[in-house]
């Protein structure tokens, strides 16, 4: 892998497979890239000694694995799991990310996870979130992690996130699963709804790379290690979700 970039000229990096997703990443109007994944990726790729450059080819293209070299590494808020391990290999853990239930700002119905028992739930197909609703979710490295507090949900599945924040504003579904970080942009940009209180799980994020080098894979991990260890992880944690996300021990 190392070699195709030198001979490149850049490492490419597969990132934002959701655009426009602040705090994670966001495509920019003018094609740039900016967020906390953008900065791991390039603090990353400066530990490596290249320069970085950033494509979108989307969630499913990422998670498929067998890129053939279209890029090098992802980071766009992948959780690992067994069966992404067995076409992907994730060398390092960057942050943890707080899994949450989000109702509406006017709802007084569900004011704690337990709540929601037997609510319609709408959620974002093929995620962790889907899986804890379903009660099939293993946290990775940590099988003991998860505590169902949702009993019976009646689960809606949406193609993008987008959907499942609209069908909750439209009042298609009583409640939705999703990330803390995102639930809370989504206050910021004016969405009427609110977080309950108590998260359902925490999930490692981690680099993600494609089979067959692991020497990259050890570069990437021994790269994610030092930006732990001098505190870059943490600056960066704070400059986009205001804690240190790369530092949580759930």
């Amino acid at each position: 892998v190392m070699q195709r970039a030198q001979a490149r000229g850049a490492l490419i990096v597969a990132a934002a497979p959701a655009p426009d997703q602040l705090p994670a990443a966001a495509r920019n109007p003018d094609g740039t890239y900016s967020g906390f994944d953008i900065d791991v990726a390039t603090a990353i790729a400066e530990r490596l000694q290249m320069p970085v450059r950033f494509v979108s080819p989307g969630w499913d293209k990422v998670l498929a694995g067998n890129w053939g070299g279209q890029w090098d590494f992802a980071v766009a808020s992948i959780t690992p799991t067994a069966e992404r391990e067995k076409v992907l290999v994730f060398p390092a853990v960057y942050r943890f990310g707080a899994a949450s239930l989000v109702v509406r700002k006017s709802d007084t119905a569900i004011e704690r996870p337990q709540d929601a028992s037997g609510k319609t739930i709408g959620v974002r197909e093929g995620t962790t979130f889907e899986d804890y609703l379903r009660r099939s979710l293993v946290i990775y490295g940590n099988p003991n992690a998860v505590t169902y507090l949702i009993q019976d949900p009646k689960i809606r599945t949406f193609a993008d996130r987008d959907q499942v924040v609209k069908a909750l504003v439209d009042r298609k579904v009583d409640a939705i699963v999703t990330s803390l970080a995102l639930a809370e942009n989504d206050i910021a940009n004016g969405q009427p709804i609110r977080i309950v209180q108590g998260f359902l799980f925490f999930e490692p994020v981690a680099v993600a790379v494609d089979r067959g080098d692991p020497a990259f894979a050890k570069a990437i991990a021994d790269a994610v290690r030092s930006l732990r260890a001098d505190g870059t992880l943490t600056q960066l944690s704070e400059k986009w979700f205001g804690i240190d996300v790369a530092g949580i021990v759930p």
